[in-house]
């Protein structure tokens, strides 16, 4: 029994050090030619076992998707402030422009002994461009899996480069360009 715990314990951390963005001299460090968005992908459910929400992105780079997983991830909130139930991402994406074209998620349920995974849908117009050897940051999309799915954007990056700098070590933002997605980002 020891065995088998000390084994989920290691494969826990390999879990969480393949989700750390690689950091050099305090900066995130960017591929060569490309370029990354930064983007906190945070939910709202009545399900926080199960629930997980994500966002597509599409662009030169072709379609990129990101989930977060209610249960296991959290951005880490500065002081007394709650962390965010979601993940912060960095994705490396070739320099060009990009849109996210749907937040989604999902939740289980259970209907007669039953389950089976409820999904949801949001269409989304969020573009964005990427410029090669920086980070542009997107801010927050929060996905409602609650009676009426949504998704909204806002402006979070005091918490967001508060986990960057607790948990990865970014220390120096000079090549993060802050452009928050706005507006209702319908089709």
């Amino acid at each position: 029994m020891r065995r088998v715990i000390v084994v989920l314990a290691a494969l826990a951390l390999t879990a969480c050090a393949a989700f750390r963005p690689k950091v050099e001299n305090g900066q995130f460090a960017v591929l060569p030619g490309q370029g990354a968005a930064l983007i906190a992908v945070t939910m709202t459910t009545f399900d926080p076992d199960t629930a997980q929400a994500g966002v597509v992105i599409n662009g030169v780079g072709g379609n990129t998707s990101v989930l977060a997983q209610q249960l296991t991830d959290y951005i880490r909130a500065p002081g007394d402030e709650p962390d965010g139930k979601g993940r912060l991402f960095l994705i490396s994406l070739p320099p060009g422009d990009y849109r996210i074209t749907e937040a989604y998620g999902s939740w289980m349920q259970e209907i007669g002994g039953w389950r089976y995974r409820e999904y949801v849908n949001v269409p989304r117009n969020d573009p964005f461009h990427v410029d090669a050897g920086r980070v542009v940051y997107l801010g927050q999309m929060n996905v409602n899996l609650n009676y009426r799915p949504d998704a909204q954007t806002s402006d979070t990056r005091v918490r967001d480069l508060n986990h960057a700098q607790v948990l990865w070590g970014v220390t120096d933002t000079s090549n993060i360009d802050f452009r928050p997605l706005s507006g209702p980002g319908k089709p």
